[in-house]
């Protein structure tokens, strides 16, 4: 994407390991700023305070939508500034909704994540209106649409 314009990106998740991948896959990408982000999930004092750093894209790492991850992507949601690209190991069909609903911009599964569309979906979701669309993985509705 060499004419895409430069995206500021911060990377949540619980998973250490996982976030640290995902950063060592963006860090190079010369259409991307990462912002440093030290703490796992958002915790009471640093978003309380208004202090933590926010991207224009916020790229957030859930196995599975738990409690805690929901009250994240609310938390990352808020206000609208930032768009929010959700990858994900399990998603039940009522979990697509509500993260619909909240206001995520792409859903990728954790399995058919690749740089190169980690990159598309940021890229994607910085574009986005906040009355546009969620850009959910082919196969994430495939799924949806197969099960009876």
């Amino acid at each position: 994407m060499p004419d895409a314009p430069r995206v500021t990106v911060t990377v949540h998740g619980p998973d250490p390991l996982s976030r640290a991948g995902v950063v060592r896959h963006l860090r190079h990408e010369p259409t991307i700023e990462l912002i440093d982000r030290p703490r796992p999930f958002g915790d009471a004092f640093g978003d309380a305070f208004g202090d933590e750093p926010r991207g224009t894209v916020a790229v957030m790492l859930a196995e599975r939508l738990d409690a805690r991850a929901g009250a994240e992507l609310r938390r990352l949601v808020r206000g609208g500034e930032q768009r929010v690209v959700l990858v994900t190991g399990e998603l039940r069909e009522t979990e697509l909704m509500a993260v619909v609903e909240y206001g995520v911009r792409a859903v990728l599964w954790q399995h058919r994540a690749t740089p190169r569309r980690l990159l598309r979906a940021v890229h994607r979701a910085a574009r986005a209106a906040r009355t546009d669309p969620c850009g959910v993985d082919q196969r994430l509705t495939e799924h949806f649409v197969q099960q009876p």
